[in-house]
């Protein structure tokens, strides 16, 4: 009886657990993601998991002068409150400047826990979003006001709540509009 319903508890457990996660996104898939900032040699020379993605960065054709001339960018997007996915993504030659948007990308390479993935941006987000931002603005006479919080939400930099979620603090660009 007692083995039983450990049974059922751990299959409860199994099946429930999948529903409260998000999901990555998929090989095939089209997400939004904002753009941390371009890879430099440094990045490839400091952190490991760019390293790792070197030799697919290499096979897309993108050696030393194309990383240096910023056509390599690091990206991510909001999958869940707390985390988020990150991608290296390859800018066309012809894209022309980066402006502050969001961008779409088509996953091909979802990446894995040491390397991260390589995928090529599609174009600009439409509609247009910003960076995101701080999600909170902090209040220091809190008490004072007779507030309940030493903080407030601030709405994203560069579109509506809905295309963003809070991450760790900051909004972040959902991968999924």
């Amino acid at each position: 009886m007692l083995q039983a319903r450990a049974v059922r508890l751990v299959a409860c457990i199994l099946l429930a657990g999948p529903i409260g996660c998000a999901s990555l996104p998929d090989s095939g898939e089209t997400v939004t993601v904002a753009v941390v900032g371009p890879v430099t040699d440094r990045d490839i020379a400091l952190r490991r998991d760019v390293a790792a993605a070197r030799p697919a960065l290499l096979a897309a054709g993108m050696g030393s002068a194309e990383i240096a001339s910023g056509r390599v960018l690091r990206v991510q997007c909001g999958v869940m409150t707390d985390g988020w996915w990150d991608s290296l993504a390859i800018v066309p030659p012809d894209f022309g400047p980066l402006d502050g948007r969001a961008l779409t990308l088509k996953v091909v390479d979802r990446g894995d826990n040491d390397r991260l993935p390589v995928n090529r941006i599609l174009g600009r987000a439409e509609p247009p979003l910003g960076p995101g931002g701080p999600a909170h603005r902090m209040i220091p006479d809190w008490r004072e006001r007779g507030l309940r919080n030493n903080y407030e939400e601030r709405p994203p930099a560069g579109g509506p709540r809905s295309a963003y979620l809070i991450v760790q603090g900051s909004w972040v660009v959902r991968c999924r509009q």
